[in-house]
């Protein structure tokens, strides 16, 4: 008859070799189920337990392999100790997926959602690589720079430069007393891995301020909860009334028409609501683009206006366009930097006499 832990291994031995795959369905549907708002407790919690788990992860790894702290029952699963650190590494890219993509224009950002959609559906197949200690703390230090810049706006209530480098500062504090940890316990590893890991954790550091000046990092925790133009928008007590052309059956993604079809001296309004932080106020721009005949995008007006964080489908407000000429046209929604939350484009079309219009409320 086997021992228990004989039976174990040989009995799941098919689980062993899936270990990665369950690792990465398992952070996403968890992630997916119950991530909310980037301010909710629970949230942050989540996001925190999966760093402090992947941190003892890390740790767990090298002290079974270097002998320091090797029991039995984890020498005979060695096998399965690096999906303590790619578990909770593939939640926290699955997390910062669903946040970063509610904030991002994938016009401008697509190359920062590509980078974590890579790093998250890659992790189901590096389970190898987790044995290795430069692997292990490069993707901790790209998961724990991804949530600072979630966080510390949050906690700041700011969307600014200064929020951002201080989430830099952060997390090399952070990445620092990881790597302290190491080389007390592991003098041995850390010195055949220390120039690596230098380089990994300095380029890393590198490329997230190189995407931040260059705007295409979204600018979270800002999201835009949607955007349209309308031909009337008038304040009313709980809410705003409105009148707009109904977007083709098939345009779901839209809130009004593709075309604007306007009467003469009609005056268009974008109209969006942004959803932020209860403790961030900031201001937003609609930023108003015409596309002229060489096909190069003309900025016709910039127009700011403040908004307060809190309310789940988001701050709602909006600017007016009077010189609209015939062609096609966009509203952007940006920040200050010029980073951008998303847009809408449209057609302009002179008429003689007002269209049938749809009212409501938003």
């Amino acid at each position: 008859m086997y021992g228990m832990s004989t039976f174990f291994p040989e009995r799941f031995a098919w689980l062993k070799k899936h270990v990665s795959t369950i690792a990465f369905f398992g952070g996403f549907i968890i992630d997916t189920l119950t991530l909310g708002r980037v301010d909710a407790w629970y949230d942050n919690a989540l996001f925190v337990l999966y760093l402090v788990t992947a941190f003892l992860g890390i740790l767990l790894v090298h002290a079974v392999d270097t002998g320091r702290f090797a029991p039995r029952s984890l020498r005979v699963r060695k096998a399965w100790l690096p999906a303590l650190v790619q578990f909770p590494i593939g939640g926290l890219f699955s997390g910062f997926l669903i946040f970063y993509v509610k904030s991002a224009s994938f016009l401008t950002s697509w190359f920062f959602l590509a980078l974590l959609l890579v790093l998250f559906v890659g992790n189901e197949f590096l389970h190898k690589r987790y044995e290795r200690l430069v692997f292990q703390v490069s993707m901790f230090y790209f998961a724990l720079f991804s949530y600072l810049v979630l966080l510390v706006p949050t906690v700041l209530g700011e969307i600014s430069t200064s929020a951002f480098l201080l989430s830099g500062l952060t997390s090399l504090f952070l990445v620092a007393l990881l790597v302290q940890t190491l080389m007390r316990l592991f003098p041995d590893v850390y010195r055949r891995s220390a120039r690596h890991l230098a380089f990994s954790i300095g380029g890393i550091c590198l490329l997230f301020n190189v995407l931040y000046f260059a705007n295409i990092i979204p600018p979270v925790p800002l999201a835009l909860k949607g955007i349209g133009i309308y031909h009337s928008v008038v304040r009313e007590q709980g809410g705003y009334r409105v009148t707009f052309e109904e977007p083709a059956w098939y345009a779901f993604w839209r809130d009004t028409g593709a075309v604007f079809h306007r009467a003469p001296g009609e005056a268009a309004y974008c109209f969006s609501a942004v959803f932020a932080p209860t403790s961030v106020s900031t201001d937003i721009y609609h930023a108003w683009m015409r596309k002229n005949k060489k096909g190069d995008w003309v900025r016709e007006n910039r127009t700011p206006f403040p908004i307060q964080g809190g309310r789940d489908g988001g701050y709602r407000g909006y600017t007016i366009m009077h010189t609209l000429t015939e062609g096609e046209w966009r509203c952007v929604v940006e920040t200050e930097r010029g980073q951008v939350l998303g847009e809408t484009r449209f057609q302009v079309e002179g008429v003689s006499e007002p269209v049938t219009l749809t009212r409501g409320t938003r």
